[in-house]
């Protein structure tokens, strides 16, 4: 029996608003932009279903952390583009500092 996409999956689930977060304080991205940028930076290892960003878009957005913005592109087709808030820059800096502190402390008990 095999445990990695079960564990994988946990794993993503917990990083993926930072993750998200972290591309757009790089520039404003759509949601195909984005999980498309996902698996690039991250050499291929995360890859998001289709579908699956709009749940942490909605969470994101309801905190306060993103903006969306709708905007024209051809004649009747329409793109939401995500903005990262300043509350979102900040709840970044400090979820990256946490990141790295569970990260170290993991990483000290596994390879220890």
């Amino acid at each position: 029996m095999t445990w990695e996409k079960d564990i994988e999956e946990n794993f993503k689930v917990g990083l993926l608003d930072l993750l998200i977060l972290k591309l757009l304080s790089k520039e404003d991205m759509y949601g195909y932009q984005l999980k498309q940028e996902l698996l690039s930076q991250s050499n291929n290892s995360i890859e998001i279903k289709e579908g699956s960003l709009y749940g942490p878009f909605y969470r994101l957005e309801n905190k306060g952390f993103i903006t969306s913005n709708k905007v024209l592109v051809g004649a009747k087709r329409f793109r939401v583009y995500y903005h990262l808030t300043e509350k979102g820059k900040e709840y970044l800096e400090c979820g990256s500092q946490v990141f790295d502190k569970i990260y170290a402390g993991a990483n000290a008990i596994l390879k220890g």
